[in-house]
């Protein structure tokens, strides 16, 4: 697999978290709550400068004033206080699919949580083996779930990650999110983001599951087939997005939706999504298994799936990975 794994350990994480939450942080603040000061001070200093953080300093002492928009390992975990997600990062340059290396990685004994993020995807893929134009500048994000009681978990992924990327989406103003069912995240009715879960096919990995998650954060350009349908977080923003702070905050967003899984709290995750669903109320229509099925979207079941009162009057559940929404 085409892949190059950007290492931890390259900076003072701690360091970095310091300056991003003060607006000047005094020599004597470093040595008191991290313990870095004189010349070991230094050092880490020029070192994250090496990294492309703009860094001020004076007789007051130091200012993050700018971070380059590149996924460090050490910065996408440090402080994150999550659960079960995020304990352990891996960031690529340039791979096929995140999903295929979280997988690779998955066989080879990851563990729970494990997140994967690539600056670019060759061969990016989405829902049905539909392919996922992931250049530099989007947010390409995989991770490993292995919940205690696999079975008929994989729409409540779905809806999980769904409500965290929008969660996360919405922090940035002019983002105001809603999902579209069963995967797209939608800012002013174009595509900006989408989830895909995938499931394990081999004994080995049984009831482990890879959530996909593609942000078109600050891309500028797309395709002719779907430039009129996708759109860039960036657009809507009126600026450039820090892809690290958004990975951050879907992280910090999923963790809490995944332990309610583990839980079996279904039902607050359905409260959550459908007060930002944009298909509840819309009438649909529906394939599955070649058949073609219409009808109005009444509610939404984190387990069943879609629920869909069809022009037979009878109301039918669809799950995501079984149907393509095709209106």
């Amino acid at each position: 697999m085409e892949r190059q794994e950007r290492k931890s350990g390259i900076f003072h994480a701690p360091l970095l978290s310091l300056l991003k939450d003060s607006e000047w942080a005094t020599e004597q603040e470093i040595a008191r709550h991290i313990g870095l000061a004189g010349l070991r001070l230094d050092r880490e200093i020029e070192t994250l400068r090496r990294f492309g953080f703009a860094i001020e300093s004076s007789g007051s002492g130091f200012r993050l004033a700018g971070a380059p928009d590149v996924f460090f390992p050490d910065e996408l975990s440090w402080g994150l206080d999550t659960a079960m997600i995020g304990r352990d990062v891996v960031v690529l340059d340039r791979v096929s699919s995140t999903n295929d290396a979280a997988w690779e990685l998955a066989a080879n004994g990851a563990a729970d949580g494990l997140v994967v993020l690539a600056e670019e995807q060759t061969r990016g893929r989405g829902r049905m083996g539909r392919s996922w134009f992931s250049p530099r500048g989007g947010l390409w994000m995989s991770i490993l779930l292995v919940p205690d009681k696999p079975a008929g978990q994989a729409t409540a992924l779905t809806m999980a990650a769904s409500v965290a990327v929008a969660k996360a989406v919405r922090t940035y103003p002019g983002c105001d999110a809603s999902i579209r069912w069963p995967n797209d995240i939608l800012i002013a009715g174009r595509k900006v983001a989408g989830v895909m879960v995938e499931t394990g096919s081999s004994r080995s990995l049984h009831g482990t599951f890879i959530l996909g998650i593609g942000v078109d954060v600050n891309c500028s350009e797309f395709p002719r087939e779907i430039e009129p349908l996708a759109a860039a977080m960036a657009v809507h923003a009126g600026a450039k997005i820090r892809r690290a702070d958004l990975a951050r905050l879907i992280i910090r967003f999923l963790d809490e939706l995944y332990i309610q899984i583990i839980r079996g709290e279904h039902a607050a995750i359905g409260e959550e999504w459908l007060a930002l669903s944009s298909t509840v109320g819309q009438r649909v229509t529906i394939m599955r298994n070649g058949r073609t099925y219409r009808g109005e979207v009444v509610d939404m079941d984190p387990v069943e799936g879609l629920m869909v009162r069809l022009d037979t009057g009878f109301v039918r559940a669809f799950r995501g990975e079984h149907v393509t929404v095709v209106k």
